[in-house]
């Protein structure tokens, strides 16, 4: 198992490389049933997104070693609004169960 301090340093190095809209805690850790056994499970919404595969793998590396595995789901603001409510999907297991670490606060425009 790993520490809450080493989940905020990991968000902490996602959110400085990534600048995204919120990123989320979600699985075990999320639910706070995390075991030796556990992996750390984190969705990335980002604003817009390009290249998904590239974009999961940079994040990934922008971690480094934390002494789990690391899943990094990343989705755009708009596949989320699409696809979110969407049952059975790691998507909507993460936002519906997931714990939001950080989020950027919204601007002028998104009220």
């Amino acid at each position: 198992m790993i520490s809450e301090q080493t989940i905020n340093q990991a968000v902490s190095k996602i959110a400085s490389v990534a600048t995204p809209c919120k990123i989320i805690l979600f699985g075990s850790y999320g639910r706070n049933e995390a075991t030796e056994d556990s992996d750390l499970d984190l969705l990335v919404i980002k604003p817009h997104l390009t290249n998904k595969g590239k974009e999961m793998v940079r994040l990934r590396q922008a971690i480094g070693h934390i002494g789990v595995g690391v899943d990094v789901l990343v989705y755009s603001q708009q596949e989320v609004d699409k696809r979110g409510h969407i049952p059975s999907s790691a998507l909507y297991y993460a936002l519906k169960e997931g714990k939001v670490l950080y989020m950027t606060q919204p601007t002028e425009e998104e009220f």
